[in-house]
């Protein structure tokens, strides 16, 4: 019974720690990059037309801190599917190195052009990434 109980505390101080590092990453993210709630509501609606430097370097802040992204810009594919729920990985894998080809004026345009290639194709993303 005790096991049991320390087992199951170990698992939600596990649960805790993982959940409080991703805010963490959205937060640092938010901060260094000066995004608005309004532009990554936005993103978060859908709109992929937006021209917002502080949205597109909060994508490349967030990619890099999740290990998608390298300090050149480019993707780590199989990192990135990692992040996906397992019923998209198999079908996203060509489609990110498709997107991973996206060109940009600097890391953070390409890192939203990468973002916009990919939800373009599959928009039920932003219902299961969770960058707000």
């Amino acid at each position: 019974m005790l096991g049991n109980c320390c087992f199951s505390f170990v698992l939600l101080t596990i649960f805790i720690l993982l959940h409080s590092g991703k805010a963490d990453i959205r937060k640092d993210c938010r901060r260094e990059s000066k995004v608005s709630w309004v532009a990554l509501r936005k993103l978060k609606a859908g709109d992929l037309e937006q021209e917002d430097q502080n949205l597109k370097c909060y994508l490349k802040c967030f990619m890099m801190r999740h290990g998608i992204l390298d300090k050149n810009a480019e993707v780590d594919v199989q990192r990135a599917l990692r992040h996906l729920p397992r019923r998209m990985q198999d079908s996203s894998k060509k489609l990110l190195d498709k997107c991973k080809c996206v060109e940009g004026s600097d890391p953070c345009d390409k890192a939203y052009n990468m973002v916009k290639c990919y939800v373009g194709h599959h928009p039920e993303i932003l219902r299961n990434v969770h960058f707000l």
